[in-house]
C-alpha cells in the first residue's frame, strides 16, 4: 500500500526512524501525547488531537511501538470518526490489542526486530502480515518497516 502519512506513536528516541523515513521520501508524523500508552483513553484523545492538528494525508498507516499498540484500535475509530481513512496499522515490537468489533477494518502487519518474539506469532495466528528482521534492530528499521507496508 501507499501511505499518505506513517503515525508513529510509543517510539523511545534511540528507536525512531524519522530521518530514515524522510529520506526514503515519507512525512513521519509523531503523535505521542504527554500521556503514557498505558493511560488509554487519554492518550488516544492526545495522539489524535496531534493527528488532527497536522492535518495528514490519507490513507494513514498507524504505526506502533511497545506498549503503544493496543491504543490503536480506539485511535483507529478516532481516526474514522474524524473522516480520515486508515490504510494499515503496523506493530513494530508492540503489545497486541484484544480484537474486538469491527477492528481490525484494515490490514494489519508486525514487524519484530528480534528473534523468538512471540507476539509475532500471535500476529500470524491472526493471519497479519509478518517479517521478523535482525536488520531492523540495528538501524535498518526504517527500510524493513516500508517493506512489510509494501506489502500490505
Amino acid at each position: 500500500m501507499t501511505p499518505g502519512t506513517l503515525v508513529l506513536l510509543g517510539f523511545p528516541p534511540p528507536r525512531t526512524p524519522y530521518d530514515e523515513l524522510r529520506a526514503a521520501g515519507h512525512d513521519p508524523l509523531a503523535a505521542d501525547p504527554a500521556d503514557a500508552p498505558e493511560t488509554g483513553p487519554r492518550y488516544v484523545a492526545g495522539a489524535a488531537l496531534r493527528i488532527g492538528a497536522a492535518a495528514p494525508r490519507t490513507p494513514l498507516v498507524l504505526v506502533a511501538y511497545g506498549a503503544a499498540g493496543p491504543a490503536l484500535p480506539a485511535l483507529g475509530g478516532a481516526q474514522r470518526a474524524a473522516h480520515r481513512l486508515v490504510g494499515a496499522y503496523v506493530f513494530v515490537d508492540a503489545e497486541l490489542p484484544v480484537p474486538a468489533g469491527d477492528w481490525p477494518d484494515a490490514p494489519c502487519g508486525y514487524l519484530a526486530t528480534s528473534p523468538g518474539d512471540p507476539r509475532l506469532d500471535a500476529a500470524r495466528l491472526r493471519a497479519w502480515r509478518t517479517s521478523a528482521s535482525a536488520a531492523a534492530g540495528s538501524g535498518g528499521l526504517a527500510s524493513a518497516l516500508l517493506e512489510l507496508i509494501d506489502d500490505l
